[in-house]
């Protein structure tokens, strides 16, 4: 599976991932700590990129992400689900931890649990060499407070629904009428979209996808169809403040898709609740999967 990997007499930490999910991407600072502190010690991490959506499957998209994201280890593709299987994994992100004889000792799902997780990573290393030297462990920096947020939300009628009476109408140009406030945590329509299995598609610019949310963030992963896509989003119908604005918005809450990728929409250090506009500007988009948090500093 690894055949171009030399795993001998190593600790390895199997790492499944996709560049698009949030909390994959939460857990990549504590891996390349890990990476910078035992990588010279028998220890190697093995991302293994499975992708959740198709348009995560081309290579180029995922070595920019890596080279973005500053990833120095090994990154499998798994776009046939190849390596998922093996390990019967469900989970993004996921961590399985092999021994220097490769059994599997221990697995984590989801964010967390890095203290422990690097624990086991020390435990295993003095089983190959008792007198090692190691570092502190790395203190989890998490939010101090951390509230009941939206739950992911998926666009794609495969997995997803919205808060218009007749629903989503599959595979087909459609117009939903105008729709002011989706019930709490769902999608509302307003103007023409094409709702397919992973994602809806905006058809003009009087199209807008309405979120009403509860989250201290907000982001959503998205793919422009035109060039210099640009889309609007507002808070309640206003420009977000700025103390609102997520890393990828403007001053004029104005937000440009140049790549499929995750934006983040909303960042704020306090727990809110509203409805999130977003209404194509220039060209049109493809809504993917809204992702939050509830945690605040």
């Amino acid at each position: 599976m690894f055949s171009s990997i030399d795993m001998t007499n190593k600790v390895v930490l199997v790492d499944f991932w996709t560049y698009s999910c949030v909390n994959c991407l939460r857990t990549i600072p504590y891996l390349k700590e890990w990476w910078q502190k035992y990588n010279k010690d028998n220890f190697l991490i093995v991302g293994i990129h499975t992708p959740e959506f198709e348009f995560e499957k081309d290579p180029l998209s995922v070595s920019k992400a890596v080279k973005d994201l500053g990833i120095e280890w090994p990154v499998v593709l798994d776009n046939e689900y190849i390596n998922w299987k093996n390990f019967a994994n469900q989970y993004w992100p996921a961590k399985y931890l092999a021994d220097h004889t490769g059994n599997i000792v221990y697995e984590h799902f989801g964010e967390g649990e890095y203290e422990k997780t690097e624990s086991f990573i020390q435990t295993l290393l003095k089983n190959i060499n008792a007198n090692i030297a190691l570092p502190k462990l790395t203190v989890s920096n998490t939010g101090n407070i951390c509230y009941i947020s939206t739950p992911e939300t998926y666009c794609g009628y495969l997995r997803g629904d919205i808060s218009n009476p007749l629903g989503l109408v599959a595979d087909k140009e459609h117009y939903y009428s105008l729709l002011d406030d989706p019930e709490t945590d769902s999608l509302g329509l307003s103007g023409t979209f094409i709702s397919r299995s992973e994602y809806l598609e905006s058809k003009d610019p009087n199209s807008r996808l309405l979120l009403h949310f509860k989250a201290s963030e907000v982001n959503l992963v998205l793919t422009p169809i035109d060039p210099q896509t640009t889309v609007q989003i507002l808070l309640n119908y206003k420009p977000l403040p700025p103390k609102f604005r997520g890393e990828d918005l403007d001053d004029s809450s104005q937000m440009k898709i140049d790549t499929p990728r995750m934006y983040q929409l909303l960042k704020s250090n306090v727990f809110s609740e509203g409805i999130l506009s977003i209404q194509p500007v220039i060209g049109n988009f493809k809504a993917y999967a809204f992702t939050f948090s509830g945690c605040i500093d």
